[in-house]
């Protein structure tokens, strides 16, 4: 018999964030002197007008990974593959909400993080948001790490039962039951559409805030930094600097699964 596909969420987090007026302001992940105009370049295919560098906020989170999640479900590494390629042009919502809302932003690009230390692989994308006054709360809240969880919303075809490799559907196998050794879940098959990527109150997993330059500082650099590959102009270094040195130290202790 055929079965339906799910359509389904699955929780990541903000692991950074890229402001676009403040020096030093800015969170997360590489780029280069000249990665400003870039940046802007990728933006602007997904504007009907060119937008400036000081319209908009750009966000970097981790979407979903390899590992198994609370829900006792998990991506093998070429469905993340795929689900890279699909997430630039998709649209970033509040709780899924596909009814009631409109996006709050979009995702321009995406790329695969590879942790070695912790053995994942995740997706992690960049969205940029406009800076208007609907969203200037919004953008608010998620660089004061009030809004911090997000999720991915997603259609897929096949759970496959991780213990006898069957249709999840068809077997008699219970996820997060232990069966000999090995805890039974389900690898999602056959990801058919990725709908959206969302801000939600509550995930699976933590989160962490990346420190990277703002969108002025890439222009700025991009231009004074010509021929010294890497460089920062001095004032922004010096910012950095005193960031970077008075930023508190973070424990981290292992991961649990929370109810949420």
């Amino acid at each position: 018999m055929d079965l339906e596909p799910f359509i389904f969420s699955r929780d990541g987090y903000v692991v950074g964030m890229r402001a676009g007026s403040r020096p030093g302001s800015a969170a997360g992940g590489d780029t280069g002197p000249a990665d400003g105009d870039v940046l802007l370049a990728q933006v602007n295919a997904f504007a009907l007008r060119p937008l400036a560098m000081d319209e908009f906020v750009v966000f970097t989170m981790d979407l979903c990974h390899n590992q198994m999640d609370r829900h006792f479900s998990r991506f093998p590494d070429e469905e993340l593959e795929k689900i890279n390629r699909m997430v630039p042009g998709r649209p970033l919502m509040e709780r899924h909400d596909l009814r009631g809302t409109l996006p709050r932003g979009t995702f321009f690009r995406s790329s695969l993080h590879n942790d070695e230390a912790r053995q994942w692989l995740s997706v992690r994308p960049d969205v940029y948001v406009l800076r208007t006054p609907e969203n200037e709360s919004f953008i608010l809240n998620i660089e004061g790490g009030v809004y911090r969880e997000t999720s991915i919303g997603f259609s897929f075809r096949t759970p496959e039962c991780a213990i006898c490799g069957k249709d999840l559907r068809t077997c008699d196998h219970v996820p997060g039951r232990t069966y000999g050794d090995a805890v039974c879940h389900y690898v999602m098959r056959d990801v058919l559409e990725v709908l959206e990527g969302s801000v939600v109150p509550t995930g699976s997993q933590g989160t962490v805030f990346v420190p990277r330059p703002s969108n002025a500082q890439l222009l700025e650099a991009g231009s004074a930094g010509a021929g010294r590959s890497g460089a920062l102009p001095l004032d922004a270094a010096l910012e950095a600097g005193r960031q970077a040195f008075h930023r508190p130290v973070e424990l981290w202790s292992k991961t649990v699964w929370a109810d949420e």
